[in-house]
């Protein structure tokens, strides 16, 4: 904390609070003697995660000094990016990534921090084959996967979304299978039930989707879900004779009333595109970037930015990144609203890491 600049007021502060605590354990009706803890933090405590992340952030900085990462201009680079407890380490070649995490290992070890070999995986992304094994660094030796899970996304070796889609699309079902009894019950009205399936299971289906390069098949899996489900809410119709006939999707749809799946995923992928254009940090850096390499043989695959261009053309819009800039401009307040989100980088070697205190 000192190293951080931190009043020294606040320093002695914290101190007073961690060291020399005592703690009881209950176990039914017994409870045992206090006894001082030495170790690590509380479990629980509020101080916990401040100090976790200030020892983490004097690491990282200690480590960014001599690393290397994706270069994203003359004299900007993409080095690592850190979420609470889990590291992401970026670099355009193996023997960088190997420094710098070495380099956070080293720097880890000294207060205290050790690495979850367990929970940390390596992946290459990139269009090229790459016949490398696990890899090797000190006493760590880091499993290489094809994908992998970060901040419940799912990030594979080809860069695209379509895995993602259907990881979201099963646990979607997963809940509404369980909510099957509440879509039938004859005592819900359908806007009650229309109710749950927004609240409930769609925010399922759509995590993260502003990030999402979405193809036709991809968003045909999308409505052919959500027409199973309005099927299930609406149910059957009668005709003249008393038969029951089932309704068709467009007569669905209009009872329904609102946007489909697809156009609620639209406007997610158009919110993020806003709050992208309007960044000056990394993100911002990381749109107006063009890696300096050629261009790999084959078709071009769409882009994240293609989609988001072509989502601006059905409504219209030709300059959506003037308009997302100047929030005074009629119009353009309502096509922007914040969203979190992550966005793919394309040609990488990631490294996942779960730090933990020493016990």
């Amino acid at each position: 904390m000192c190293q951080l600049c931190i009043p020294e007021k606040l320093v002695r502060l914290v101190r007073a609070c961690v060291q020399g605590s005592k703690c009881k354990v209950k176990f039914g009706d017994v409870v045992s003697e206090d006894f001082e803890v030495v170790t690590g933090l509380r479990q629980g405590d509020a101080l916990s995660p401040a100090l976790f992340n200030l020892a983490l952030e004097s690491v990282v900085k200690d480590t960014l000094v001599t690393a290397s990462g994706i270069k994203i201009g003359i004299d900007k680079q993409l080095i690592l990016a850190a979420y609470a407890d889990d590291l992401v380490i970026m670099a355009e070649n193996e023997e960088n990534l190997k420094e710098t995490t070495r380099n956070l290992l080293e720097n880890g070890k000294r207060i205290g921090l050790i690495i979850n070999e367990d929970k940390a995986k390596y992946m290459v992304i990139t269009r090229n084959n790459h016949r490398g094994g696990h890899l090797d660094i000190g006493e760590y030796k880091f499993e290489k996967v094809d994908d992998f899970k970060y901040l419940e996304v799912d990030i594979n070796k080809d860069a695209n979304s379509h895995e993602e889609i259907k990881i979201r699309l099963a646990a979607a079902n997963r809940c509404y299978f369980e909510l099957v009894p509440l879509f039938k019950s004859k005592i819900l009205s359908w806007k009650t039930k229309i109710t749950l399936y927004k609240v409930l299971v769609r925010p399922i289906a759509l995590y993260a989707c502003g990030t999402w390069a979405t193809t036709k098949s991809d968003e045909l899996k999308l409505a052919t879900f959500e027409r199973k489900i309005l099927r299930r809410i609406y149910g059957p119709k009668t005709n003249n004779e008393g038969e029951y006939k089932i309704r068709t999707n467009q007569e669905n749809q209009d009872l329904y009333g609102e946007p489909n799946i697809n156009g609620i995923l639209k406007s997610s992928r158009l919110s993020w595109a806003g709050h992208v254009w309007r960044s000056e940090g990394p993100i911002g850096q990381v749109m107006n970037w063009k890696p300096n390499t050629k261009k790999p043989r084959g078709r071009p695959r769409q882009r994240w930015k293609d989609r988001v261009v072509k989502d601006l053309r059905e409504l219209g819009i030709e300059d959506g990144e003037e308009l997302a800039r100047d929030r005074d401009r009629g119009g353009g307040k309502w096509l922007w609203d914040d969203v979190g989100s992550e966005i793919y980088p394309c040609h990488l070697l990631l490294l996942i890491l779960g730090l933990k205190k020493r016990p």
